[in-house]
């Protein structure tokens, strides 16, 4: 009983001893959590993935203007509105 208590605190405190620098930045910093983020990315070996990412968000950004430009013109009116005349 009392190893497997001990098991679960010893593997609780590995676990606060991984996550402990990020979860650091996240509460320190403003924009802690792509701070946090680039730090495990960078840790693990897997920075050098997200050097396209840049190209893939100007894509992403690029067709969303596109779209817009088009819901835009789309709900430009016809004419202009002129008020009924009176009968005077």
């Amino acid at each position: 009983m009392a190893s497997r208590i001990q098991d679960k605190l010893s593997g609780l405190w590995r676990l606060l001893r991984k996550a402990g620098p990020y979860v650091v930045l996240e509460v320190v910093l403003p924009g802690g959590t792509l701070f946090a983020f680039l730090l495990y990315m960078h840790r693990s070996g897997q920075l050098h993935k997200l050097r396209d990412v840049g190209a893939m968000a100007r894509g992403v950004l690029k067709a969303a203007g596109k779209s817009f430009d088009q819901m835009a013109s789309v709900w430009q009116p016809f004419g202009t509105l002129q008020p009924p005349r009176s009968g005077r």
